[in-house]
């Protein structure tokens, strides 16, 4: 198989779950009306995945460790089918958490065990540049994701999104039987589960690794917070229809499209913390001008979406030199890394994301206020904890 062919495979597989995610956002107000519920209790179902696929990236990447890349991989998409198809018949809002949190858990494998694929195959410096390519094709799916899910949801009813993730994952899992290699390093002794608790004990009591988390966490928090409120703030406070937010959607695609092209492009100029500084620094910038739109009382989308756009560039160079650099200071446990990272982001990110259900979704400032405040703290860190340099990977573990 050749790399082209294996980094749109491993694309498509890591953009399971996004795109699950994005393809379901615009039904969230048609799932409250149908549930006659509140804000809240429909946040359940996004925050509820939210928890399931960080409890996923904990479970799959030692399972990849274990047990081979493949058989995580086609694991986890059997348990996706099985959500989504009780998502589908779901009667109440209880089964429809339920049916969101399996369907989490099985998408969880797909970033987990792409990261550790290209760490088997990669030094950190091309591993980088290699997962902001996966990332790129993978947003094409995500930016297109929540147009579709408007038309759907419009057309079909909020149902209908269950019935195409089957169809979608039956056939990504169909292409990764047939093509995905075995990747794992070849060992005379498979990792127990006490030394892969150890590990990543270890990798949470290093500066640079816990300088990662916190710096992904605030990516992930924001964003989360954004694209699960902004449906409703759009039908709310703006009087839009639910299919309008597909669309303003695609500001926040282009923009981590061209932060991951820029990250390819920008890889033989610049180091690694260079391009981190660089795109925190936007996403501060970017929310903060949002939150003066709205604080100045201006109602069009536009006013919001756009400097939302620079926000989503930020997070787009920022977030793969993150990853790369806290996944390859495990380079014996590459599985173990990558599920901690995600784990600590996510968890994070779904409690943010529930705490935010409770506030008003009629006015914009909420969302916009948590979304700039968390990026201005992303920012400080950045003072606090070490250098994001590929030369760190000399205090990996192991070394």
């Amino acid at each position: 198989m050749s790399d082209r062919a294996l980094l749109v495979l491993l694309a498509a597989i890591a953009a399971l779950g996004p795109i699950a995610t994005n393809l379901y956002l615009p039904a969230l107000p048609a799932v409250r009306e149908h549930f006659d519920a509140s804000v809240a209790a429909v946040q359940a179902t996004f925050s509820i995945s939210l928890v399931s696929f960080a409890i996923g990236i904990l479970a799959w990447g030692p399972i990849a460790d274990r047990y081979g890349r493949r058989t995580a991989v086609l694991s986890g998409l059997c348990i996706m089918v099985v959500g989504a198809l009780v998502s589908l018949v779901a009667q109440d809002l209880r089964w429809l958490v339920a049916g969101r949190g399996i369907q989490a858990f099985g998408t969880a494998t797909g970033i987990v065990v792409a990261r550790a694929i290209l760490s088997d195959l990669y030094p950190v410096e091309r591993m980088s540049k290699a997962l902001a390519q996966v990332t790129m094709v993978a947003v094409l799916g995500n930016a297109l994701a929540p147009v579709f899910g408007g038309f759907i949801t419009a057309g079909f009813g909020w149902r209908a999104i269950f019935a195409a993730l089957l169809v979608t994952a039956a056939a990504i899992g169909i292409a990764a039987w047939r093509s995905l290699p075995e990747t794992r390093p070849p060992t005379d002794r498979l990792p127990r589960g006490r030394e892969m608790a150890a590990t990543a004990w270890q990798l949470i009591r290093m500066p640079l690794f816990a300088g990662c988390v916190l710096q992904s966490a605030v990516i992930y928090a924001t964003f989360l917070v954004f694209i699960s409120l902004a449906p409703y703030v759009m039908v709310s406070a703006y009087g839009r229809p639910t299919t309008e937010f597909g669309f303003y959607y695609l500001f926040i695609a282009a923009g981590y499209f061209l932060g991951n092209l820029s990250v390819s492009r920008m890889m033989s100029h610049h180091d690694l913390h260079w391009m981190v500084v660089m795109g925190v620094l936007m996403s501060a910038a970017g929310a903060v001008v949002a939150l003066v739109f709205v604080a100045l009382g201006f109602t069009h989308p536009l006013w919001i979406f756009v400097p939302i756009g620079v926000y989503a560039y930020g997070q787009g160079l920022a977030l793969p030199n993150v990853t790369a650099t806290a996944v390859s200071l495990a380079p014996q446990h590459a599985g173990v890394a990558s599920s901690t990272i995600g784990f600590l982001q996510q968890i994070i990110g779904a409690l943010s994301v529930q705490w935010m259900g409770h506030f008003s979704t009629d006015t914009a400032l909420p969302m916009m206020l948590f979304v700039a405040v968390v990026c201005v703290l992303g920012l400080g860190m950045l003072y606090v904890f070490p250098r994001v340099e590929a030369g760190n990977r000399g205090h990996s573990l192991g070394k």
